[in-house]
Formats: structure tokens, C-alpha cells, sequence
């Protein structure tokens, strides 16, 4: 596994580190420095000769989404890169990693010729409709784990200079997405947008100190539980085409939420149920008794919808729960031959045997 890794890393080594100015030329008329998309889920109008005004198909995957016309597969490899170069130089002390790890971080988020405004203002854009909406903030989940990233970089002091940067960089995000309209918007989303909308500002808080208004958030954690059936489905979730990657998803967020409040000393792993809800605990023990059996699972879903944060998410939340169904869960999908996901998390580094090849 380390040399899987490695090998990766340096593929990400003989490439250029990208910018937001390397999106190539479309119809949008807006700044270069803008993160600029469409959804995964939006399509030309079929029925229409320039294909305007695009229409949204969920669960239906457009791959012209991921083109040069737009931000998403740069910044995502960005994500990848970064995350991937981080941890080789972690697992082997090479210097050359984390090199390329801080220069990519510089050209994307620093350098003012080159660096992404601090917002997603024009993320999941519908041409024709509009350029940008308050779902496109949840193209920008990636960038929790890319901080833990960053946090490994400052703690084997790679990045001291650029540290104070990113902070102010995130600080502003944080801002936006607590006052702008469309984050307001995203805040009061009732399925996973909204967990991730709180997940995403507690970890952008966390790592610029805002501890004042990282405490109002999660103050108010159990708005979010709302989201929770009693026995602990998420409805919102299971009635997505994809109901099995969107039930993971949306509690790849909670655990987020859990880790930051650890972090300030609280417990929200086991915070108690709304009245007329279910708990964190009742929804990954949902999770862990339909999902351990194909048969169980009756809600739509996809093919290739697992990948190893799956079983990372199920380690960690049987080592919280320490129940004999998460601790079976989490042995049943260790058996599954389950791919590496594009972005590595941290959690993957806990699964890479360092004594032996």
C-alpha cells in the first residue's frame, strides 16, 4: 500500500500544479479568478436547438461537467494532489513531497496572479437559468480533508509562511458562506447539504481559531439531528436514486461535525435525539444493519457506489460506538475488495501497514 501511494504521489509529481486560471474558454462571461461549474446533474435541454436553458436530472451523471470549460476536475485534483503528496512525504520523509504539496497549495489558494476567490458563488450553475447556486458550496466538502492535510504539513514544519495565508483564505470563505445569500440558502438546507454546510464552516473555524463563532454552530447541532428518522434512517437521503451513497455521505458530514466538537471537548457522537427523532447513533447503526447485506438495502441505488471511505467511516464508527453490529460491519466491508477513492482522507494512513510491504 505505501508503494501504491508513493507511486501515485509521484505521478502528481511529474505533473503542473493547476490554477484557476487554466479553465479553458466557454459562454460565461464572469471573473477568471471565480470558481465556476455546472452540476453533476445538469444536462443541455433536449428539447431546445442551443440546448438553454439546461435542465437537472438527478442521479444522472453529465461527464461534460467534468471538462476544462469548467473548475471542478482541476480543483478536485488539486484536492487529490495535494492530499496524495502530503501523506508520502509523511510515510517517507522525502522533502520533494511536501515541496510539491506546498506549491500547489501556493498556486491555487496564494498567489495572487493565479489563486480561486474565497467563495463558490458561481459553483452548480444551471446555463440559462443561472450561474451559480447554493448547492454548488457542497463541490467544496473536500476541502475538510484537505486541511487535515495542511495540518500535517504545519505540524512537520513545511508551511509556516504560507500558514497565516491560507487561514486568512478560509476565514473569508467562512464569512461568505455564513453571510452571503447563498450561503444562508445552504445553511438551511434539511438533507445532507446542510449537515455539510455545517460540517465545512466548523472545520474552516476550527482552523483559522474563530472559537466564538465556532461554538454557535455547535450550539445548534440538533437542528441537524432533525434530519434523523427514528431508528435512524435519513429520509432525505434514501429517496435519492442514489440513496446508499447519499445515506454515506451525509454521515461522512456528521463525523465531521464530531471530530471538530472533540476537538473542543464535547460529545456529539452521542448527543441525545430530537424529540420525535432519531440519534447519530440509531442513523450509523441503521446505516451498518441494511448496508451489511445487499439484499437488506431496498432502496435505489447505484452501481459502484462504495469506495473505501466506506470502511473508513464504519472503523471509525465502531471504535466510537464500540457495538458488536459496527464492529461486524466494519469487518464485512474489510473483506470487500473496495477501490481507493479518487481524494485520500487521512483516515487511509491508519490502513497503510508501515512495518512491511
Amino acid at each position: 500500500m505505501i508503494r501504491q501511494l508513493v507511486a501515485r504521489a509521484d505521478e502528481f509529481l511529474a505533473g503542473r500544479p493547476y490554477s484557476i486560471l487554466d479553465r479553458e474558454p466557454s459562454d460565461w462571461a464572469g471573473d477568471a479568478h471565480d470558481y465556476y461549474s455546472v452540476g453533476n446533474y445538469s444536462w443541455p435541454n433536449p428539447e431546445t436547438a442551443d440546448g438553454l436553458p439546461y435542465i437537472r436530472v438527478d442521479g444522472r451523471r453529465n461527464p461534460d461537467a467534468w471538462s476544462d470549460r469548467y473548475d471542478k476536475r482541476r480543483f478536485r485534483q488539486t484536492a487529490a494532489a495535494v492530499n496524495t503528496l502530503v501523506q508520502a512525504h509523511v510515510l517517507t520523509g522525502e522533502s520533494r513531497y511536501a515541496d510539491a504539496a506546498v506549491a500547489r497549495l501556493e498556486r491555487w489558494f496564494l498567489d495572487p496572479a493565479t489563486a480561486m476567490r474565497p467563495n463558490f458563488a458561481h459553483a452548480a450553475a444551471l446555463p440559462g437559468r443561472h450561474d451559480g447556486a447554493a448547492i454548488g458550496q457542497i463541490e467544496a466538502t473536500l476541502l475538510t480533508d484537505l486541511l487535515d492535510h495542511v495540518d500535517l504539513l504545519e505540524r512537520a514544519g513545511r508551511f509556516a509562511e504560507g500558514l497565516p495565508l491560507l487561514q486568512d483564505w478560509f476565514a473569508e470563505l467562512a464569512n461568505w458562506m455564513r453571510s452571503s445569500e447563498l450561503g444562508r440558502q445552504e445553511e438551511l438546507m434539511t438533507n445532507n447539504h446542510g449537515v455539510w454546510w455545517d460540517a465545512q464552516v466548523l472545520r474552516y473555524l476550527q482552523f483559522v481559531g474563530d472559537r466564538t463563532a465556532l461554538t454557535e454552530i455547535l450550539d445548534r447541532f440538533g437542528i441537524r439531528l432533525r434530519h434523523i428518522a427514528t431508528g435512524g434512517s435519513l429520509p432525505r437521503e434514501l429517496a435519492r436514486p442514489d440513496s446508499l451513497l447519499y445515506t454515506i455521505y451525509c454521515l461522512r458530514a456528521f463525523a465531521v461535525c464530531c471530530r471538530v466538537a472533540a476537538a473542543e471537548g464535547r460529545d456529539l457522537w452521542n448527543a441525545p435525539a430530537e424529540p420525535g427523532h432519531g440519534s447519530l447513533r440509531d442513523a450509523f447503526h441503521f446505516w451498518a444493519g441494511h448496508a451489511n447485506d445487499d439484499r437488506r438495502w431496498i432502496w435505489p441505488r447505484q452501481p459502484s457506489d462504495l469506495d473505501r471511505t466506506a470502511l473508513w467511516l464504519a472503523d471509525e464508527a465502531a471504535a466510537v460506538y464500540q457495538t458488536p453490529g459496527l464492529n461486524a460491519f466494519a469487518e464485512t466491508l474489510r473483506r470487500q475488495d473496495l477501490p481507493i477513492p479518487e481524494i485520500p482522507s487521512t483516515a487511509a494512513m491508519e490502513h497503510i501497514p508501515t512495518g512491511k510491504e
